[in-house]
């Protein structure tokens, strides 16, 4: 859409509003002619000869008026020579009425809009008062007082009264670690606190292990992945602010772990009992290892798992054995035998978490991790026992599903 009176074009891809960019315009009203017309054909470095005769001016020289690209338009039953949008090499017209009859747009943006505009092209030509900008709710986000960076024409985009985010720009803000699935078309989005999953094109949106219905579906746009803004009031636990100036000021939990620690819901089995274990016991992934909630995991195994003050060490005892964990990440004890394996312990609100190889290594225990159903199934032995003999770490390796 063109609109004269402004000198403004707005983009639209697949009925979203992507971005609005200066132009300039016919010199005089009747120039640039008003009506819906379509994109006839493409050049690049087109060539121009004055209309008033003269040589003909190569393309991709300084004195070219055109710049580096051509959409052509069939206006007035014209065949896409006539009039056209295109580049400049008069950088100040821009934003001014200055045209024989053409749009003039920045070489950089013709560039840019040069390579998503196919021939058949609608191209809306209008007269209004209206601001085009006033079409797109805000063109900016800050979350936490920092303006968030957006790939170049593709940061908010509007489809009608909903505002849709790119989620990879705002994933660091937010502290989530995305992992995509291509076979899917889903995503999971995850940090210490919440683990959503989204899929393109779906209304349904997991969130904690809760599916609920929303009013739009995620989007992928220039192969990005946009989601409605509320999603991340919803979802994220964000609260906006406000819009000032055209930004969207939004307030996001910070995650003190950066998303090096992240949520990963499972259907936990031991022995075949289901062990139900409450939100805030939800198992972590820190990218390799799959680390457990320590105390409940150990009471079905039939051992039990306590906390000393005094070493500021987790502590578990089964088989007349003690097992010592210091909090602070030195190595474990095995009564006063020192491991080589890595607990890769964490603690967070009186919870203490530990990795799954770990604990399936000294607890000897049987573990079968199935990625896609999302299930842990653990067998021990009715009574757990911690190993006699200090074993080589087991290689159970974690992968984000």
């Amino acid at each position: 859409m063109i609109n004269k009176s402004t000198n403004q074009l707005a983009f639209f891809e697949d009925g979203f509003l992507l971005d609005v960019f200066p132009v300039a315009t016919g010199r005089l009203p009747h120039y640039t002619p008003e009506g819906n017309w379509q994109v006839v054909n493409k050049l690049v470095y087109p060539s121009w000869r004055h209309p008033d005769g003269g040589p003909l001016i190569p393309g991709g020289v300084p004195e070219n008026p055109l710049g580096p690209r051509w959409l052509g338009l069939n206006a007035l039953g014209t065949a896409g020579s006539s009039y056209g949008v295109h580049g400049n090499n008069n950088l100040y017209s821009i934003g001014t009425h200055a045209s024989s009859g053409c749009i003039r747009m920045h070489n950089e943006d013709i560039l840019w809009l040069y390579d998503r505009v196919s021939v058949g092209t609608e191209v809306q030509i209008i007269s209004s008062g209206q601001d085009l900008l006033s079409l797109k709710k805000y063109d900016h986000v800050a979350v936490n007082g920092v303006e968030q960076e957006f790939a170049r024409h593709l940061g908010p985009v509007q489809a009608g009264e909903v505002t849709y985010l790119p989620l990879r720009p705002l994933s660091a803000a937010l502290g989530c670690r995305l992992t995509w699935d291509g076979s899917t078309n889903s995503l999971l989005a995850a940090n210490i606190d919440r683990e959503v999953q989204l899929t393109i094109g779906s209304k349904k949106v997991t969130a904690n292990n809760v599916t609920v219905q929303t009013g739009d579906a995620p989007l992928l746009l220039e192969n990005t992945i946009y989601i409605p803004d509320y999603y991340l009031k919803n979802f994220f636990g964000a609260d906006f602010l406000g819009e000032d100036n055209r930004v969207l000021n939004i307030k996001a939990p910070v995650d003190p772990y950066g998303g090096m620690l992240v949520k990963y819901h499972l259907n936990v089995l031991i022995n075949g009992k289901t062990i139900d274990l409450p939100e805030s016991l939800t198992p972590l992934s820190d990218g390799e290892n799959l680390l457990l909630p320590l105390r409940p995991l150990c009471a079905a195994a039939g051992a039990s798992a306590g906390w000393n003050k005094d070493t500021e060490s987790v502590e578990i005892k089964t088989g007349g054995r003690l097992l010592s964990i210091p909090l602070n990440g030195s190595a474990a004890r095995l009564d006063n035998t020192v491991l080589d394996q890595k607990a890769h312990i964490f603690a967070r609100d009186g919870a203490s978490f530990v990795s799954l190889a770990f604990l399936q290594d000294v607890l000897g225990f049987d573990a079968e991790l199935d990625y896609d159903a999302r299930t842990l199934k653990i067998s021990s032995k009715k009574k757990a026992r911690i190993a006699v003999r200090v074993l080589p770490p087991v290689q159970l390796s974690f992968k984000m599903a």
